[in-house]
């Protein structure tokens, strides 16, 4: 156990991978992030990718005076080009990254710097922390990196809709695309058997992981894409997180059946009454002709606004149909900090990279020196 200090906060780092199971965020405490630092997302992700990726990291600060919790970070330790680099705990699963805020989390800048100040002493061994795909703000909480300059923007934004009437929602989206959900719900209900379920059955549950696999996959090579999702660590992560997730009811699984053929799946978050898309998948191509990726989306959607649920986020990435479905794009940015003088060159390769993405017209220049043109990006995993 380790710690750094400084005026108003402490810092305690935790780098046993079973201590850290132990100190993740309670359920009181993870409500004041988003459902990527849920303490089942983080017990599935520390057991699986982390020690995949580097060394596990929770960091907890607290108010010196008082012991109150001001925020806890998960986060990894990982080597790269030589230098010690601090992240959250993501690998490229976490589509929002954000500390858990307590009772004493900074409100002003004046005590997010102190926060920072804190956080470098207690990480003074290493090179530099990257903290990126974060919002400004979760509800009515602050994120307290968003106070302390220099932000960085992010090339990915968030992508979600408020729903109070089932109703007045479908109102609201395009006529032409309303009479397309109709038609082709119309077209999957002709096959015999159709149906669309909620899975919660173990045997279940691994199956219909399989089908997301099985479907990616295929979908990603028929672009000519390299498929990530199928390395051991990353499969493991979201079957346990599946299994576990389902069983305390904070994940849900749904799909477009016909009899026993998995036609489309669907794996979310549940937090506070929103719902976060996950993974998503279609089969053959034969049912290409019903949409049934979007199917399975509206009536998840559906399901859980019945009960209550009133946001829904489609997380990264700005494929049309989350346009057309009614999503709203929200900014995400990062924070890069030097925490030695060897991190210098990378905070500044970091900040160099913001300044190319905000003026267009650079960005474009350098994609194209680069042979990196956004029409041949190989999108998410949804």
């Amino acid at each position: 156990m380790l710690s750094g200090a400084a005026s108003r906060f402490h810092v305690s780092l935790e780098t046993d991978a079973g201590r850290i199971a132990e100190c993740l965020p309670e359920p009181e405490l993870a409500g004041n992030a988003t459902a990527f630092q849920s303490a089942i997302f983080l017990k599935s992700w520390y057991r699986t990718i982390g020690p995949a990726l580097g060394e596990p990291l929770l960091a907890t600060v607290t108010h010196r005076s008082t012991g109150s919790v001001a925020a806890i970070l998960p986060l990894v330790r990982r080597r790269t080009a030589g230098l010690r680099v601090v992240e959250f705990a993501d690998g490229g699963v976490s589509d929002y990254n954000f500390p858990v805020l307590g009772p004493a989390a900074p409100t002003t800048p004046a005590e997010a710097k102190e926060l920072w100040a804190a956080l470098r002493s207690a990480l003074s061994k290493d090179d530099v922390i990257r903290l990126t795909k974060m919002p400004h703000r979760v509800e009515a909480d602050v994120n307290p990196f968003g106070l302390v300059s220099p932000l960085l923007s992010c090339a990915v934004r968030g992508n979600s809709v408020v729903i109070d009437d089932w109703s007045t929602y479908l109102r609201s989206l395009e006529r032409m695309f309303r009479k397309e959900l109709r038609r082709s719900w119309r077209l999957f209900e002709r096959h015999q058997g159709a149906a669309f379920r909620q899975i919660t059955d173990p045997v279940e549950i691994d199956r219909v992981m399989t089908a997301i696999e099985q479907h990616q996959r295929a979908r990603f090579a028929g672009r000519g894409c390299r498929y990530l999702l199928d390395q051991p660590h990353i499969t493991n992560f979201y079957r346990t997180l599946a299994a576990d997730g389902i069983a305390a009811d904070s994940v849900v699984l749904t799909a477009l059946m016909q009899g026993e053929e998995i036609v489309s799946a669907l794996l979310g978050l549940k937090h506070n009454k929103s719902f976060v898309m996950v993974r998503l998948s279609s089969g053959d191509r034969e049912w290409a002709h019903c949409s049934p990726g979007r199917l399975v989306i509206v009536r998840t959607m559906q399901m859980l606004q019945s009960q209550g649920f009133r946001h829904f986020d489609f997380s990264i990435g700005d494929q049309a149909y989350k346009r057309r479905l009614g999503a709203k794009p929200s900014p995400l940015f990062a924070f890069t900090g030097a925490l030695s003088s060897r991190g210098w060159p990378l905070v500044a390769y970091d900040r160099a990279k913001d300044t190319i993405r905000r003026h267009q017209s650079i960005d474009r220049f350098a994609r194209r020196i680069l042979g990196k043109d956004r029409s041949h990006s190989e999108g998410n995993a949804s």
